[in-house]
């Protein structure tokens, strides 16, 4: 093999780089939704939810049917919203919602099944595929330019509000933080119009 050939070869990504190379932020998001299906099959097929009213109250009336349609549904119209505007702030609210539906709720399965020394039906992949799939969604996010670290770092925390006050709350928290996320961003896109508009002379 000529060295220049065998140089160039080397020197040549690999079909894992080529294929992440190919992958956006927005394409990435897509990889979330399946994650979830997955996840719920596993609680489904485990009884994830007598397995938690044995430990913690229910304060969900809804349905696993029901959270599973709400949730996919309100996380493609994030998704959508990105795919429409390519804002930050609907690239933040799309994660956003990705911290309190998945990431939070991995740490939650992992940590509740430590602490009741019982086995948490859903944990497997909520570990495997919430953590790995978010994970590289954020980093697509950062490597973008859409997020910076500081920005992920305050979204989980935000997020893991939103979970827990599901938890405590129920379905009306869903509402509230919905509506919230709106709010912010409307006030955003607003603000980022006007700072983009040319003064006038």
């Amino acid at each position: 093999m000529n060295p220049h050939d065998r140089k160039t070869e080397e020197n040549s990504p690999g079909i894992l780089s080529r294929i992440n190379g190919r992958i956006s932020f927005q394409a990435a998001l897509l990889f979330a939704p399946l994650a979830y299906c997955v996840h719920h099959v596993e609680e489904k097929a485990g009884g994830f939810r007598p397995w938690k009213n044995q430990y913690l109250p229910d304060n969900n009336p809804l349905t696993t049917e029901y959270v599973f349609v709400l949730l996919t549904a309100i996380t493609l119209v994030f998704f959508v919203l990105f795919a429409i505007r390519k804002s930050r702030a609907t690239a933040a609210a799309a994660v956003l919602f990705l911290m309190a539906t998945q990431v939070n709720n991995a740490i939650f399965h992992i940590g509740a099944g430590l602490i009741f020394r019982d086995y948490s039906p859903g944990t497997m992949t909520a570990l495997f595929l919430y953590l790995p799939v978010n994970a590289y969604i954020c980093l697509k996010a950062i490597e973008e330019g859409w997020l910076s670290k500081r920005s992920v770092s305050a979204l989980f925390v935000i997020g893991a509000v939103m979970f827990w006050t599901f938890e405590l709350m129920g379905p009306l928290a869903i509402a509230l933080f919905l509506g919230l996320i709106f709010v912010y961003i409307i006030v955003s896109e607003v603000r980022d119009n006007a700072d983009n508009r040319p003064s006038e002379v």
